[in-house]
């Protein structure tokens, strides 16, 4: 049965009715025309997508779109261009050569070998013509990124050039099931990279023309092999990071923290130096850093050791939970023996030779926190 759309405007009524397209040549050209119908919360990611690539030339052939999202993740999408099996697998195949085209780039030489070319060619969406590198496109997007959001995102894309960890999008018209099962199994065994497929629609009524895309295979939530590998990644920068502090008594409170922060639910994202504690809020996908743990010569915006409180930036950004935070934030600060950052983050630092006294005070602290976000 084909889908309908009611669609109301003023006290007038009428369906949209589900139509075959002209072509997927026909559709191909709408998304890539308008990528925003690419579904990205269906991807697992936060807001629009930024385009970097679009029949961009690559060693393997010309990848149909290429978009980064604010995360620091790159979502490679090619158009199945007809209804059989061998025209699938033609468009996966690709979307994984392009991958490995793109797979252990520097972040320099993929801003001026693929991102850069594109600013610079005819196919660029109009609000982003005069950007000259990813950085002045990243700030024309509506993102509104914190500085540590921008780090984030780029600690991310440097890992995923790296790693090869890509989400590659297959879109078309309609899949099989037999399509559908082969996605499954690339999800169940790449160690790397998510598959999803997108259908796309078209709708027609009323002298009027709409289309829609939705997600229709994707990888299982909480899959097995990758939360495997995750956690042995996590494990390995953890291990590393415990391993490069020399005084035993603040290697044992950073190790009691980070457990503790695991019973509260409190994220330990680590990063190429550190990690971050982040909560979940309702306002964003991202989650919000309420404290740092960074390697000794290492500080982020003056965050150095154990620094637990705020990016006041990052906190406008989730309303819903800033009073919980900040209580949070004067809790820290209230703990003796801290030192003010020098920069506009509401927080506490607590060095090696602090920390282990004031363990329980810091404890108290984030078992409060979570307590408030509760409430």
């Amino acid at each position: 049965m084909p889908r309908r759309v009611l669609v109301t405007r003023s006290e007038q009524s009428f369906d949209l009715i589900e139509a075959p397209a002209p072509s997927e040549h026909h559709l191909q050209e709408v998304v890539k025309a308008s990528p925003q119908l690419i579904p990205s919360d269906d991807l697992g990611l936060d807001g629009d997508l930024l385009v970097v690539g679009r029949e961009t030339s690559l060693a393997s052939g010309y990848i149909d779109l290429l978009c980064l999202a604010r995360s620091g993740d790159l979502v490679l999408v090619e158009f199945k261009t007809g209804p059989q099996n061998p025209d699938f697998r033609h468009a996966l195949a690709q979307a994984i050569d392009y991958g490995s085209d793109l797979w252990r780039l520097s972040i320099e030489d993929f801003d001026r070998g693929v991102v850069q070319r594109y600013l610079a060619g005819g196919r660029v969406d109009a609000a982003f013509r005069g950007a000259g590198s990813l950085s002045e496109a990243i700030a024309r997007t509506g993102w509104e990124l914190s500085s540590e959001d921008r780090t984030a995102l780029f600690e991310r894309l440097t890992e995923v050039l790296q790693t090869g960890d890509f989400i590659f999008v297959v879109a078309a018209q309609r899949f099989t099931d037999s399509m559908k099962n082969s996605l499954d199994y690339l999800n169940s065994t790449m160690r790397r990279g998510r598959f999803f497929l997108v259908e796309v629609i078209q709708l027609t009524g009323a002298e009027l023309i709409a289309h829609a895309a939705q997600v229709v295979a994707a990888p299982a939530r909480g899959n097995a092999a990758r939360s495997t590998a995750e956690g042995g990644r996590k494990e390995v920068e953890e291990a590393e990071y415990l391993s490069s502090i020399e005084d035993p008594a603040y290697r044992e409170a950073v190790r009691s923290i980070i457990a503790r922060c695991e019973a509260l639910g409190i994220e330990v994202k680590w990063r190429s130096r550190g990690a971050a504690l982040r909560i979940d809020t309702p306002d964003r996908r991202q989650p919000l850093a309420i404290g740092w743990m960074l390697p000794e010569g290492s500080h982020w915006q003056a965050a150095r050791y154990v620094t637990l409180g705020v990016d006041p930036v990052s906190l406008a950004q989730t309303p819903s939970v800033a009073t919980a935070v900040l209580a949070y934030a004067e809790q820290v600060k209230s703990i003796p023996g801290w030192v003010a950052p020098k920069s506009s983050l509401i927080a506490a630092t607590f060095t090696p030779t602090v920390l282990p006294d004031v363990l329980p005070a810091v404890d108290a602290a984030l078992t409060a926190l979570v307590e408030r976000l509760g409430a």
